[in-house]
């Protein structure tokens, strides 16, 4: 039997994986203790993952693998590695490797490189493993396999997950997909549905073969009609033919007359056509003529003296816009100088206006002052400063007498504030006194009223108790009635107990059993005292079939390897030798391997950096390309209508300098011409040059100045204004756009194409370096084909080595037996002493049976008894408390007459505090009312008082900040200022009128240049329509003479001879063109028939020979569908037998395990019921669990608790391991006394303390159990079943440690 020897876990969920944690299983328990959470399942799941290479549910991504998070690494790498005994005995070892890595996504998992080889000692020599396989698959296979069990009974039986532990009270869907797997039902019903499959398939077939038979039948017959058909088609081809030869000759001769008819049309029709395009030319080219004489004026000149004036034209007209320009540039310096002069005459018109408005300001804060002076000193009776204007001493007299008359008046304030304050608190301390003896009347009154509502529930709620209780009396006497009676019958019970005397049946089963028991161990002693010279023949027979296999082993790996070993060097070599010859040759292939390699490498190293440098300059260009693109949107959306960013700058500086030079001309000036205007109408005087002015000059200044004066109006000021804000924008925003454009033509001129010339020159060397490459890897493989022939014939050698020395050793041991063997004096054989043994261990089976039975019925009359006793207890408890019921019902009664009077005594109490506090109310009342009359006197007196401080403080404030401002206005010499502004301002104005003079005489000789060029146009355009007119009557005068060169009077000549016999003779020639086809289509459509009924006649070629054939394979197939239909019967009769003999066993070892675990009496016991369904031809199985009472059955899932749905999981895993697992006996239980009572628990406990007995000398039995009730541990450790048990907990870094401790 297979059994587990250690474990060994690093980096699996909570287990560390810098270090390995070893747990080693015991025989024939193996208990596994620790906390939730502590790792304990993580045991289960590395014993699951190690033999069946499947991970717990719900890890994808990582989870089963310790996270690198808490281990502070970028990659964990885990590890589990199982040694145990394989079922034949082998003692093996499994390694599985995994790692997980943290990227930007989340964990990746990737699973490693695998091990399954012979464990330690497995070898003959060195101690070195035999690896079996390292692929995952393979191993996830194999390892099954060598446990002795298939992988469904590992998953869900053996080494089931706790989440999965209630697999076997599933929906039956999935029940059914577990025990299909469970009874590998799936691998015989699909050999027996290919059985019938292929029987169906052979059978269609076969009936294709009979109707493939007919089919050739009428071929036959078909073919000879073809023949007949075929002859007559090849008359009726010749006879057309002939017809077809007669019609073609006479067609010949009229198309060749028609031809040259239609040549001769031909010639005379171009010679029209010619004709005509040019008459239509000449009458073209006369009306363009007309149409350009219409609207030119005729220059004297012949074509040639007209062309080259054309031609020089030009010329002149770039000498006039350079004069232009100069002088543009010349004017544009001038307006340069008078923006910069406009700039600073605005700053000191906007300068002077800015004073003016101060020292306007200033002469009304002065008179403010001074009226404020004279208001306050007549509000408030402060004399001598009513005159003006005031010097500054008296205004500062006046703010100190003003500030003596503001602190008078918050002294009066602050008194009558103080009176109302000591009025408040006298009344709030009487009206305190008051509220407190109000306020302890009310709380008596509201006391009384809570007792009396109180009194109240208390008499409702008792009313409903006695309502309640009023059956009691009746009820009482049916429970005495119904314990006499359950007195009686648990009497009777007890009497037939006592008269089956279960114990001394028990104890005599017991005393044959020990006799029994010792007849075995005696028979055992003597079977072991005969065997020792058996196995020395039988290690004899064995060493010499072992050496003759082993010879011949040699002999067939020898021929094996020489058929390579002669592929590669062209001769054989021996046993002796081969593992020497193939080393030397392994060293010479190896020495071209390296060199092979290292050029292999070096020419992919350049292939690799020759596309990682193209690759780069491609994405290189494509960003470049990319990049321009943006640039030209970008562009081309920011510029809209310009065809270029330097255009629209122009135009955008152009319109900031027109609207800025408007702006430095009026702006500011509106103050200046408003102070002309009046200083001009008071004194008759121009104020901007002191001429004097009589009444004409007088308004025509007048209109001079308020023109101005509208073109400097707040409106037209600020439309101006935004314009220029508008046009400024939009020249910063062109002028950030030239860094753009300077990229755009770096990408577009040097960049871009630099890129695509090298991608050019790489992708020219490319080919070169890639055909290198494939040279070289070719030769590479080659040699690489040679080396792994080489390697295999390598293990071959060693292989053949091995097994030699493996014969010289078996040849010692041949000769060691053969010297030690001697005779026996026993008179019994082996055989005999085994017969009795068989004997006897059928009639210690007969026993343990009739004792378990014979126990199983003691115990269910035992468990009855407790259930009458329990039954008996229950109704007994029941009538105490309905006695107590009684007695509480009187108290009740009683309890609710007192409370009544009670209720009345409050009532009245509470009638006498209601006067009382009705007496209270009134001396508070008045109180109120004589203190609301004196506060509101009082707050009267303070608000008046309070807006009269107001008002003082308000006016005071006003005037020191006016009188602040004056003094402010004196201290900064504004005065001064507005003088020095003036005279800088008349300075500006004469400057203005010189610069200005000198712009209009250079804008005089632009105009006059413009003219001169705008004129241009309609000049060199009327010397062109010249040119044109000339031309144009040399093209009409030569057109005339190609026209009057054609002979027109043949032509009509030839026109009329054509029209008059070409159409009769075409009509004919059609008509024998349409005969001829008409035949030609008939002989092709015969000799079409004729071919298509040869070729048909083809198809029947080898008709009689098919048909002889086809007969035979149809009979031959009848037979073989008869064969396989009884094959198939028989087959499908075997599995049901063999499901029906498992389920049996399953059942009888449920039937045993449930009645001796569990403690409840609502359950007799559970079976697995499988329902067949499907008829003859597709039958299957749909499982369910089902619990029986009274040999009633009802399905389990849906009608039990957790408590037996767990127990019923587990006594299943142990009869489905008992029927399946022979060949293994390991069975892992975890958290067994999950939703358990404490009763189960130790039913459960004793139930697995049976087994562990039961099979304890069974040396490779192995229970592992894990859990974290520590009792059910007691339990298990009390029953001597085990010395040591595993316990997991967590260390001060949280990771798991196993720990081997003896159960105390």
């Amino acid at each position: 039997m297979a059994s587990l020897n250690k474990l060994a876990i690093r980096g699996i969920r909570s287990f560390d994986d810098k270090q390995i944690s070893v747990i080693e299983f015991f025989s024939p328990v193996t208990v596994i203790v620790g906390h939730n959470g502590s790792g304990k399942t993580t045991i289960i799941e590395c014993l699951k993952y190690a033999t069946t290479g499947d991970q717990p549910p719900n890890t994808r991504g990582g989870a089963f693998i310790h996270d690198p998070k808490m281990a502070n690494e970028k990659e964990v790498k885990a590890q589990v590695k199982l040694r145990f005994h394989a079922a034949n005995g082998t003692r093996m070892l499994a390694v599985r490797n995994l790692s997980v890595t943290v990227k930007k996504t989340g964990l990746t998992m990737k699973t490693l490189e695998s091990i399954l080889a012979l464990a330690d000692g497995n070898a003959e020599k060195g101690g070195k493993r035999g690896v079996i396989s390292t692929k995952c698959a393979e191993m996830d296979s194999e390892i099954p396999q060598l446990l002795g069990v298939s992988k469904a009974v590992l998953e869900n039986v053996i080494f089931c997950h706790q989440e999965d532990s209630y697999w076997p009270l599933a929906e039956p869907s999935a029940l059914k997909k577990k025990f299909d797997d469970i009874f590998e039902a799936t691998r015989y019903t699909k050999a027996l549905d290919s059985i019938k499959s292929l029987r169906k398939d052979r059978t269609a077939e076969l009936k294709a073969e009979k109707e493939r038979l007919l089919s050739l039948s009428r071929e036959k017959a078909h073919s000879d009609k073809l023949k007949e058909r075929i002859a007559a088609q090849k008359s009726l081809v010749a006879a057309k033919e002939v017809e077809y030869e007669e019609k073609k000759q006479e067609y010949d001769v009229l198309f060749e007359s028609n031809r040259k008819f239609y040549e001769l049309y031909t010639k005379f029709r171009e010679i029209y056509t010619t004709v005509k395009n040019l008459e239509q030319s000449k009458t073209s080219t006369m009306n363009h003529l007309a149409e350009v004489k219409s609207k030119y004026q005729e220059v004297p000149g012949s074509l040639e003296e007209l062309q080259s004036r054309a031609d020089h034209f030009e010329d002149r007209i770039n000498v006039q816009k350079e004069k232009k320009r100069q002088e543009q540039a010349k004017k544009d310096d001038i307006e340069e100088e008078i923006g910069s002069l406009l700039n600073n005459q605005r700053d000191l018109v906007e300068r002077k206006g800015r004073l003016l408005g101060e020292a306007e300001e200033q002469r009304r804060r002065i008179s403010q002052r001074e009226q404020e002076i004279r208001e306050i000193g007549d509000a408030y009776d402060i004399k001598g400063f009513n005159y003006s204007p005031l010097e500054r001493e008296k205004v500062l007299e006046f703010l100190s007498r003003l500030g003596d008359v503001q602190r008078r008046h918050h002294l009066e304030f602050e008194k009558l504030q103080n009176e109302l304050k000591i009025k408040d608190e006298d009344y709030y301390d009487k009206v305190r006194a008051l509220d407190k003896q109000l306020g302890d009347q009310r709380s008596q009154k509201q006391r009384l009223r809570e007792q009396v509502a109180e009194r109240q529930d208390k008499i409702n709620t008792t009313e409903k108790i006695l309502e309640d209780l009023q059956s009691l009396p009746g009820t009482l006497r049916n429970l005495q009635s119904d314990i006499e009676d359950k007195k009686a019958r648990l009497q009777k019970l007890k009497a037939n107990i006592n008269s089956a005397q279960y114990d001394s049946r028990l104890a005599e089963f017991a005393k044959k059993a020990r006799e029994l028991e010792d007849e075995r161990e005696r028979l055992n002693t003597e079977l072991q005292g005969l065997s020792l010279q058996a196995d020395s023949r039988a290690r004899l027979e064995l060493k010499r079939g072992e050496v003759k296999s082993k010879t011949m082993e040699i002999q067939t790996t020898l021929d094996i390897a020489n058929i390579k070993f002669k592929s590669l060097t062209g001769q054989e070599s021996n046993a002796d030798t081969i593992e020497h010859d193939v080393d030397q040759l392994y060293l010479e292939k190896e020495k071209d391997q390296l060199k092979l390699n290292s050029e292999h490498k070096i020419i992919n190293g350049k292939l690799q950096k020759a596309d990682l440098d193209l690759g780069h300059l491609k994405t290189q260009l494509a960003q470049k390309k990319k990049e321009l693109k943006a640039l030209d949107t970008k562009l081309r959306d920011a510029l809209e209508h310009h065809a270029t960013l330097d255009a629209a700058i122009k135009e955008s500086a152009e319109e900031v300098d027109g609207r800025k030079g408007w702006a430095g001309k009026y702006s500011g000036t509106s103050s200046v011409y408003q102070s002309l205007l009046s200083e001009g109408k008071e004194n008759r005087v121009c104020g901007a040059c002191n001429r004097p002015m009589n009444d004409k000059e007088l308004l025509v200044f007048e209109k001079n100045i308020n023109d101005a004066l509208k073109k400097t109006s707040p409106e037209n000021t600020a439309t101006f204004k935004q314009e220029l804000e508008d046009w400024t924008a939009e020249l910063n925003r062109l002028q950030r756009l030239r860094p753009f454009e300077i990229s755009q033509n770096q990408l577009k001129l040097k960049e871009i194409p630099a890129l695509e010339k090298e991608i050019a020159e790489k992708e020219s060397m490319h080919p070169e370096i890639s055909t290198a490459a494939e040279e070289i890897g070719e030769k590479l493989d080659v040699i690489n084909r040679q080396v792994k022939d080489i390697l295999t014939l390598k293990q071959q050698s060693a292989t053949i080595a091995r097994l030699q020395k493996e014969v010289d050793r078996a040849n010692q041991e041949i000769d060691q037996l053969e010297a030690s063997l001697s005779t026996t004096g026993s008179t019994k054989t082996a055989e005999d002493v085994q017969n009795e043994l068989s004997q006897l261990t059928g009639e210690i089976r007969k026993n343990d049976r009739e004792s378990k039975a014979l126990s199983a019925e003691a115990e269910r009359q035992a468990r009855m008894s407790r259930e009458q006793e329990n039954g008996l207890h229950k109704v007994e408890l029941e009538e105490r408390d309905l006695v107590n019921k009684l007695r509480d019902k009187d108290r009740y009664e009683e309890d609710m007459e007192k409370m009544r009077q009670e209720i009345a005594t409050y009532l009245s109490q509470q009638k006498e505090i209601d006067t009382r506090i009705s007496e209270a109310q009134a001396p508070l009342n008045a109180l109120k009312e004589g203190h609301k009359r004196v506060q509101r006197d009082l707050n009267l007196k303070i608000a008046e008082a309070q807006r009269l401080s107001e008002d003082l403080n308000k006016a005071a404030d006003r005037l020191s900040d006016t009188n602040k401002n004056v003094e402010r206005y004196v201290k900064e010499k504004k005065a001064r200022a507005l003088e020095d502004c003036s005279m800088r301002l008349e300075q500006c104005d004469i400057q203005h009128t010189e610069l200005q003079n000198q712009v209009e005489v250079c804008r005089e000789v632009i105009s006059s240049i413009d003219k001169e060029i705008n004129e241009s146009g309609a000049t060199i355009s009327n010397l062109r329509d010249n040119i044109i007119v000339q031309k144009l009557n040399l093209d009409i005068a030569n057109t005339q003479s190609e026209i009057d060169s054609y002979d027109m009077e043949e032509a009509a000549k030839a026109r009329r001879n054509y029209e008059d016999k070409y159409e009769p003779a075409k009509r004919k020639e059609d008509k024998l063109s349409e005969v001829c086809h008409q035949l030609t289509g008939e002989i092709g459509a015969q000799k079409a028939q004729l071919k298509s009924l040869e070729n048909d006649l083809k198809e029947f070629k080898d008709v009689y020979k098919n048909y002889t054939d086809q007969l035979i394979r149809v009979k031959v197939s009848d037979m073989a569908n008869s064969d396989l239909d009884k094959y198939a019967k028989a087959l499908d009769n075997a599995i049901m037998k063999y499901h029906g003999l498992k389920m049996e066993e399953v059942n009888d070892t449920m039937k045993h395990l449930w009645n001796k675990t569990y403690q409840g009496t609502d359950i007799d016991g559970i079976k697995i019921r499988s329902d067949v369904e499907g008829g003859a031809s597709k039958r299957s199985y749909n499982y369910r669990v089902v619990m029986t009472k009274d040999q009633v059955e009802m399905d389990m899932r849906g009608r039990c608790s957790a408590g037996q749905k767990m127990l019923a999981s587990i006594i299943i895993r142990l009869a489905l391991s008992d029927s399946f697992g022979q060949n293994c006996g390991i069975l892992a239980l975890d958290e067994p006394t999950n939703a358990l009572d404490t009763e189960n628990i130790d039913a459960l406990a004793a139930s697995l303390v049976d087994i562990i007995n039961e099979r304890k000398s069974h040396s490779n039995f192995q229970l592992i159990i894990i859990t974290h009730d520590e009792n059910f541990l007691r339990k298990l450790g009390q029953s001597d079943v085990m010395e040591y048990y595993w316990r997991i907990s967590r260390d001060a870094r949280q990771k798991s440690v196993i720990e081997r401790q003896r159960f105390r």
